[in-house]
């Protein structure tokens, strides 16, 4: 906020309406830049969040043979995702609807009473993010009632980087099978423009190149991961969803000391020569790298980034369920999750890095960019595997490298 005056000074509200659900925001709102001077924040172009996050809870519940849900959103601002999540979402056994502004708070009980909502097992609380997550801990520790049960959904979703609140969460998520939903929208930090500011973040060298976008969010689901390891907890991504300017990571949890051994194999680097755009992975240790590039010999132009999971960041059966549930719902967004979702498909099995289309074409002076279906076609038939991407609808995914590409496109 501004000020302590404007604090005291609200304006007036307005009623919107998202998937059915009619809610009042502050008329304050810049719906092309969303800022923290809003009284209470909110961001339409984020719809598509809470349409994936609504369709990833109930996925949860049908895959992972969980009766009800205990969420928590620590970050609830006018609570039109809560809101939404108590309408879509079925067998809800608690939820806490938390946010540290005192108008959100006042925002989301009119809100709910708006929607005619009034069940006794809603909390709505004004704290911290941290303060609530280890507060539910520590009541558990102590078991004030002997009914008390962790939560099995813990959602972040803050104004920037969520790292001040990855450790709270895994002290106060259920162990195993818990679901953790969480967002990143400082994306020039993870994407390597602000190289600095993410090493000091994250932890991570970021790297400038045409799949950054797939190196931030690998970098800020190792980073997820390591956190969750410290807590004697490992992480099973289950969905890695990227969208305008935000990043939403949904992982299972799990315990057991061998199974968390097990999964440091998923942590890496990737090294890329900027001379011949050879992507080489490394496994756990950067200093196994050779100071050459292994395919044009190049050892002036080489650069890496990392630490970064470097396995699977979407579960198959996760995605599938997914889109068959898109499909059932009436979400205004509806056909561009299924694009989005079926990209996600796609991606599976296949390397990290892509390889711009329209960005090579012109490189190559070509009178027309080709149609990127003929290009995946030509691929596969030249014996390699090729893909689209949800990270860049412009760009394909491949086991081809770039000279092959070229030859491909020079010739389509």
């Amino acid at each position: 906020m501004k000020s302590r005056e404007r604090l005291s000074h609200p304006k007036k509200l307005i009623q919107k309406t998202e998937n059915n659900i009619k809610f009042k925001i502050y008329d304050d709102i810049d719906e092309k830049v969303p800022s923290k001077s809003m009284h209470v924040f909110y961001n339409e172009k984020m719809e598509i969040n809470r349409d994936i996050t609504s369709l990833a809870i109930k996925n949860f519940q049908d895959l992972y043979e969980q009766e009800s849900v205990r969420i928590v959103e620590t970050m609830a601002a006018s609570g039109i995702c809560a809101i939404r999540l108590l309408k879509e979402i079925p067998n809800i056994e608690s939820f806490y609807i938390n946010d540290i502004n005192p108008y959100a708070c006042k925002l989301i009980k009119l809100n709910l009473k708006l929607n005619n909502i009034r069940k006794k097992n809603v909390f709505i609380t004004n704290f911290d993010a941290n303060y609530l997550l280890l507060k539910l801990n520590q009541d558990n520790l102590v078991k004030l009632k002997e009914s008390l049960k962790r939560p099995n959904v813990i959602m972040i979703d803050p104004f920037g980087t969520p790292n001040l609140y990855i450790d709270a969460v895994f002290k106060a998520i259920q162990k195993d099978n818990g679901l953790i939903c969480i967002t990143a929208t400082d994306t020039a930090v993870l994407f390597g423009i602000k190289p600095i500011t993410c090493m000091r973040k994250y932890m991570a060298k970021p790297i400038r190149v045409e799949y950054s976008k797939e190196i931030g969010a690998r970098i800020l689901l190792s980073f997820i991961s390591r956190i969750a390891n410290i807590n004697k907890i490992g992480i099973m991504p289950l969905l890695t969803f990227y969208s305008n300017h935000f990043m939403r990571i949904f992982a299972l949890t799990f315990k057991g000391k061998k199974k968390i051994n097990n999964s440091l194999k998923n942590h890496g680097y990737i090294v890329h020569c900027f001379n011949c755009e050879n992507r080489m992975i490394l496994k756990n240790n950067i200093l196994e790298v050779t100071a050459k590039c292994s395919k044009c010999g190049e050892d002036k132009r080489l650069d890496f980034a990392g630490p970064l999971w470097i396995e699977e960041i979407h579960d198959k059966n996760f995605v599938e369920n997914l889109i068959i549930l898109n499909q059932k719902s009436n979400f205004r967004l509806k056909r561009r999750l299924e694009k989005i979702l079926r990209y996600m498909l796609e991606e599976i099995n296949m390397p990290i890095s892509c390889y711009n289309i329209h960005k090579l074409s012109k490189e190559l002076n070509l009178k027309a960019v080709p149609k990127i279906s003929h290009v995946i076609e030509r691929i596969n038939k030249e014996g390699f595997k090729a893909s689209r991407t949800h990270f860049d609808f412009l760009s394909i995914k491949t086991t081809a490298d770039k000279d092959s590409i070229i030859r491909i496109l020079e010739t389509s």
